[in-house]
């Protein structure tokens, strides 16, 4: 969906970062920045307005660009009653509506709101597509009914507008502009809620997300170069320090942080020793890559230690130069320039498209921690001279459901984030695997894994279909964190052979399209059926007892479906 940064674009992105991410954003800056959004990746948004946004649009034109994407949007005319007249199908659906208009009614406070959960009801039955409701409100009743409208729909969103202009310091409402812009919403906020829209809103419905922070040392966490001033000589100014502690708060949430630094390792590892005043700390970064070579390199190992694609790593670095390298040698990569005001590099870090999410699960928590324990698991499987002795030793249990709707947002996150183990790249989102948990000759499935060491969460979902006598496989999908471990055969083979209609088909076919990185999830289908090493796009089947005979690996716990929840 976003498309790759070339050393032309990272500069001009460098050039106008200070402008997009300044504390008082200026319309008229705004404005007069030049977007070439040539060759760029493209969402479709459909737009349900009964206000203008026409003026928000052209303001975030400057955040799609310099996120490396842009939206087509698709406005429908001013309509209060909401119909859809004219739907067409679509990556984001956004009701941008003015609530005062639905208020002026009459009415019990919150009345408007059960009308508009009928409506979106309705969108839901004819789009799969993520929903955003961008309005505001005005008292708890109402708060507390758009709470439980985005809790009953799968993949709805509220955008809060007024909250947003709140935290910015800026009026919401200016009465002055409705009717000069058709909307009351004001100049001042126009420009806040344009770089919401762009950079978290719009972007954490469609975006891959970004699962790492790269970040640099001298002169991005601190003022000063470490090899000149010494660990006592580097300032840490107020902004590095909010700037660091920001980058903590991603860690809590799951991301991952590397220090990736031209310095030598014995100077950098006595800086945090010795710098205790620093809010980040050696023991935050999952990986550490210092060294004198090429950055570039050093950011490809980040990905690889961490299993994930260079796309979903953001560097951050003071030096404009490192950054056209690295988007030169390693286009996926995301860059940030590190201002030397660095409340403008927390901010541009704040902004950065595919950061911010909608709601952050127990289970981006744990992915951090699981890494750590990982590197344990595997010099224990080394050193294991019998694998089922290993699994009794871990603890390690399997837990398997199906049809899990409170599971949802996390199933649907791994069908849109999983490169490597994605047998098909079907990428259904919430709306799609809602739908057919309700169908009774389909079957949406997770797999749970946990050991002593750590509780890997949900970190399998498979997507079956029943067709005559056989059951379609049209998705399947592993974390990285369940990779490696010599347990692919005993989580997906049980879980599917857990499903009610395997019982009477004849055939389990796998649905399979070959991807830039979903190799190991071919090679497994590939093992298993015993023929040609290499898959094209297709289907393949195998005899339904492969399954139904299937030995799970001795030394795991597996718990079925009636026992999963123990």
């Amino acid at each position: 969906m976003r498309s790759k940064f070339s050393v032309e674009l990272t500069m001009k992105r460098v050039e106008i970062q200070p402008a997009l991410f300044a504390a008082k954003l200026s319309r008229l800056t705004l404005q007069s920045i030049h977007c070439d959004f040539t060759g760029s990746a493209c969402a479709t948004v459909n737009v349900w307005r009964n206000h203008a946004i026409e003026p928000i649009l052209e303001l975030a034109r400057p955040f799609f660009f310099w996120g490396g994407w842009s939206a087509n949007t698709r406005i429908s005319d001013y309509d209060d009653t909401l119909m859809f007249s004219g739907h067409a199908q679509c990556d984001v659906e956004l009701l941008w509506l003015d609530s005062s208009r639905y208020r002026k009614e009459g009415g019990a406070s919150g009345d408007w709101l059960d009308w508009l959960g009928g409506r979106v009801s309705a969108l839901r039955g004819s789009s799969t597509a993520p929903i955003v409701i961008a309005t505001w409100l005005e008292s708890d009743a109402e708060r507390e009914k758009m709470h439980a409208l985005t809790q009953r729909l799968p993949a709805v969103h509220f955008a809060d507008l007024a909250a947003t202009c709140t935290e910015a310091g800026v009026n919401l409402l200016d009465p002055r502009t409705a009717a000069m812009a058709g909307t009351p919403v004001g100049n001042a906020a126009q420009t806040v809620l344009a770089r919401k829209l762009a950079c978290h809103w719009l972007a954490a419905a469609v975006l891959p997300p970004v699962k790492a922070l790269a970040l640099d040392l001298d002169h991005t966490l601190y003022a000063g170069v470490l090899g000149e001033e010494g660990a006592e000589g580097v300032i840490l100014t107020d902004a590095h320090a909010r700037l660091q502690t920001f980058a903590k708060t991603l860690s809590e949430r799951g991301i991952f942080l590397a220090l990736v630094s031209r310095n030598t390792r014995p100077d950098v590892e006595g800086l945090f020793q010795l710098r205790r005043d620093f809010p980040l700390q050696w023991q935050h970064f999952s990986v550490t890559e210092i060294s004198w070579n090429d950055k570039a390199e050093a950011l490809a190992r980040v990905a690889k230690a961490l299993r994930i694609a260079p796309e979903a790593v953001l560097f951050v670095d003071d030096n404009p130069g490192e950054l056209a390298t690295v988007a030169g040698r390693l286009p996926g990569v995301h860059t940030t320039h590190a201002h030397e005001n660095a409340a403008l590099t927390e901010n541009a870090v704040l902004y950065y498209p595919g950061l911010w999410r909608w709601k952050v699960e127990a289970e981006d928590s744990r992915r951090v921690k699981d890494l750590k324990a990982n590197i344990e698991r595997e010099t224990l499987l080394a050193e294991a001279a019998d694998p089922a002795e290993y699994f009794r030793s871990l603890q390690v249990s399997l837990a398997f459901r199906l049809d899990p709707r409170d599971q949802l947002d996390r199933l649907a996150d791994l069908c849109q984030k999983t490169n490597q183990f994605n047998m098909a790249l079907q990428r259904f989102n919430h709306a799609k695997l809602a739908a057919l948990m309700e169908r009774p000759d389909a079957c949406v499935a997770s797999v749970r894994m946990t050991d002593r060491l750590a509780d890997s969460g949900v970190v399998g979902v498979i997507v079956a279909q029943r067709a005559d006598d056989k059951v379609i496989i049209e998705e399947l999908c592993l974390s990285c964190r369940a990779m490696g471990r010599r347990l692919e055969d005993t989580a997906i083979l049980s879980v599917i052979g857990s499903m009610p209609f395997v019982a009477q088909c004849e055939e389990i076919v796998f649905r399979v399209k070959n991807g830039p990185r979903n190799q190991p999830a071919l090679a497994w289908l590939a093992a298993l059926r015993g023929g040609a090493s290499t898959l094209s796009d297709g289907l393949y089947a195998l005899p339904a007892d492969v399954v139904r005979r299937f030995a799970p690996i001795d030394g795991v716990e597996l718990l079925y479906p009636e026992h999963a929840d123990r």
